[in-house]
């Protein structure tokens, strides 16, 4: 509960209401006091002017000793209700008086110096005593009900006036939650939906900015992909051709150096080309019915390092492109074999599946890698100083075509590893990647 409410925090619309909640329950905390010091009776000034001049008739009507009908009848046509105390007489007319002795008076101020007056949570009592009697008078209270009943009709049209206020305020606010949205889609990379937002207030100039910037920002990636794409093409030509050249020449450790460099250039080059590829919405898949298990044991019996691989596989049906996905086990072998260290250390593939997902594991024992460095292994071109030194081979394109092919199956990769002790690589691949 704490921390969905950390989260709804900061919400602005949230922490908006959690504000009008606070200043409405202040307001009603004021209005309350305020009327229950208002409605709260002033013997002084409300009650005994009111009263008591009738009080000595009315005591006179009841007569001495106390005729009990007429009190009756008194009680019935006034707004009063009597009890009667003293010398062989105990009554009330209303079973809600108690006892007299249950009361606490105080004396009236003058000058009503021979009349006493209590109060019970609403109700006010008035005490005379006479003649050996004590006569208990409880005043009704309906002189003053139109009074209460106009503070409520206040209260309430105070509380509207709040209420219709807030929703002024979050149909004010409302398009902030689609401007974060959008922003959050641009730091994830989607920059085809714009913020729909109509108006000419500032709200509405910063969705038009907003807009603005991921259409700039889009036309620069377009432009640097379609560059790269274009060089990447035109290095094809020029590399085969010396290639094809240095084929020709006499055989020698200098030509071998030369030749190895160019198939490098042009894996560099590939590479390139097909996560661009991958990369681009124009680009897609090639999907259809096939065994993950026999795909993947295909792979591993290609690989150079097949002798090192242990797989444990249960058979699995998937829609995925095969081209690819056989791409994507071998540069996830490649890495493994690569930083697993001691060529006698194993690396193991799994492969198994929940109800969702198929899940593909390659865990290797290598040299591990730093925690702060896992975030960014699959961006293009990173290399962590101490995993991904060139020395060991590779561009930091592997894992970065890895996570293309893997989220253009609708599917994602997690990466877990600890320095000296190796990485686990896990790819999830929905059964339903439509």
């Amino acid at each position: 509960m704490w921390d969905y409410l950390q989260a709804r925090w900061q919400s602005l619309i949230f922490r908006l209401l959690f504000y009008f909640l606070i200043s409405s329950l202040a307001l009603a905390v004021i209005l309350a006091t305020s009327f229950a010091q208002r409605l709260k009776p002033h013997v002084h000034n409300e009650i005994l002017p009111n009263v008591a001049r009738y009080i000595d008739y009315l005591i006179d009507d009841i007569g001495n000793p106390p005729d009990l009908p007429t009190a009756r009848k008194l009680a019935n046509e006034l707004p009063f209700e009597i009890r009667i105390e003293g010398r062989g007489v105990d009554w009330a007319s209303s079973p809600k008086l108690k006892a007299i002795d249950s009361y606490d008076f105080k004396p009236a101020p003058r000058p009503y110096d021979d009349v006493y007056f209590s109060h019970h949570r609403r109700d006010q009592y008035l005490l005379i005593q006479e003649q050996g009697y004590r006569y208990l008078f409880a005043v009704d209270n309906s002189f003053r009900q139109g009074a209460e009943r106009r503070h409520w009709v206040l209260f309430v049209a105070l509380g509207s006036v709040l209420f219709l206020l807030y929703l002024a305020i979050r149909r004010m606010f409302r398009p902030i939650a689609a401007i974060s949205s959008q922003v959050k889609k641009i730091g994830e990379g989607d920059l085809t939906q714009t913020v729909q937002l109509q108006g000419k207030g500032e709200l509405a100039l910063l969705a038009t900015g907003i807009n603005r910037m991921a259409a700039q920002i889009k036309a620069m990636l377009e432009s640097k992909s379609g560059l790269l794409l274009a060089i990447s093409h035109e290095l094809r030509s020029p590399m085969t051709r010396m290639r094809v050249n240095l084929e020709l020449l006499e055989e020698s450790e200098i030509q071998q150096k030369l030749i190895d460099d160019i198939r490098e250039m042009e894996t560099l080059v590939a590479a390139i080309l097909e996560s661009e590829k991958l990369n681009s919405s124009h680009a897609p898949l090639n999907l259809s019915r096939c065994e993950l298990l026999n795909l993947i044991e295909e792979v591993v019996q290609h690989h150079p390092c097949r002798d090192r691989i242990k797989t444990s596989m249960s058979p699995i049906e998937l829609d995925v492109d095969q081209l690819r996905i056989k791409l994507l086990i071998k540069n996830l072998l490649d890495n493994a074999c690569h930083y697993s260290g001691d060529e006698q250390n194993l690396v193991d593939v799994s492969l198994r599946h929940d109800q969702k997902f198929a899940l593909i594991e390659v865990q290797d024992r290598g040299i591990g890698i730093a925690a702060e460095d896992i975030p960014r292994l699959t961006e293009a071109f990173y290399r962590s100083d101490h995993a991904r030194q060139r020395d060991t081979g590779g561009y930091g394109l592997g894992l970065y075509l890895c996570k293309l092919v893997v989220e253009a199956h609708g599917g994602h990769i997690i990466i877990d590893s600890e320095p000296g002790r190796g990485t686990r690589i896990s790819v999830k691949l929905p059964f339903d990647n439509s």
